[in-house]
């Protein structure tokens, strides 16, 4: 079924989902703690394993599944979600949330262009326009900073690689022949195991050490990394390809009405006025690859 026959409210709703719970999880993490960033992912990814065991079907379901994918998937799966995930938290560690937001997710423009060349189409030149547009708010959002210091360079070089993975993730799953989500429950499984011995070889575990921090840790994994990569792995097999790789650009902004609300951001004048240009580059670049896409 192509994705015109599909509900439009349906890929609609999910990439709301996604794009909310995507957007407040550098707050999630900033609740987290001290937790090093691949025993959070560990955890988080233990989270969204319970949870979409519960949405995926039931466990024969689920282990059919797991006997028809080859060691590639399993190995492009795990790595997308271990790497993006644990980079992410890494780059929000050393450097500035905003930034490390800002950076992460310029991973739209890359998504775009690889889903564009894999599947033989010409990039059409007002998508750039818009993505960039979306860029250059996500810059005037939260203006300029004094020079990075080492720290911060060190946290936008793991918030680029977060991006990369994210890239390749989202194109496997988008191309994949075979269908993953009743395995979700596995390859979550399977990266948290991953994550949690390349913690406990590198560095030791280090648990969380409140009770507040322990529930930030859960709700990252039942949210962002469970619920939300669920409905991201539909919206990308299942929505217009050339309107799905420019929703997460929206995410910068709601990550950055988070932070306000929770008084870790200031509110400012050029905050509201990236958040416009974002939105603004969003909904044209929507329009533009949905009339490129009926040519």
């Amino acid at each position: 079924m192509s994705y015109e026959d599909r509900p439009a409210f349906r890929i609609i709703g999910l990439s709301g989902v996604v794009i909310f719970l995507w957007g407040v999880t550098a707050w999630l993490r900033m609740l987290a703690g001290s937790v090093p960033p691949l025993e959070l992912t560990g955890i988080a990814l233990i989270g969204a394993a319970l949870s979409s065991c519960l949405l995926t079907g039931p466990r024969g379901a689920t282990w059919s599944a797991i006997r028809r994918h080859p060691w590639y998937a399993w190995l492009t799966v795990g790595a997308g979600l271990v790497g993006g995930a644990a980079f992410y938290f890494a780059a929000l560690t050393y450097a500035p949330a905003a930034q490390v937001v800002v950076i992460t997710y310029s991973w739209p423009l890359l998504f775009a262009i690889a889903s564009d060349v894999y599947s033989h189409r010409r990039p059409a030149p007002l998508t750039f326009v818009s993505l960039f547009v979306g860029l250059a708010g996500v810059g005037v959002m939260h203006g300029t900073t004094a020079a990075p210091s080492a720290d911060a360079w060190l946290g936008y070089v793991y918030a680029l690689a977060s991006g990369l993975c994210w890239v390749a993730y989202s194109l496997f799953v988008q191309v994949y022949s075979r269908p993953i989500a009743s395995a979700y429950p596995a390859f979550f499984a399977v990266g948290a195991v991953a994550a949690l011995l390349l913690q406990a070889a590198t560095g030791g575990l280090v648990w969380p050490g409140s009770t507040g921090a322990w529930t930030a840790s859960i709700i990252l994994g039942i949210g962002p990394y469970g619920l939300g990569f669920l409905a991201w792995g539909y919206v990308v097999r299942h929505g217009n390809p050339r309107i799905v790789p420019v929703l997460p650009y929206a995410v910068p902004a709601v990550a950055a009405i988070t932070l306000v609300l929770v008084g870790r951001v200031q509110p400012t004048l050029t905050l509201w006025a990236g958040c416009a240009l974002v939105i603004m580059a969003c909904v044209a670049s929507m329009r533009t690859r949905r009339h490129a896409g009926r040519v």
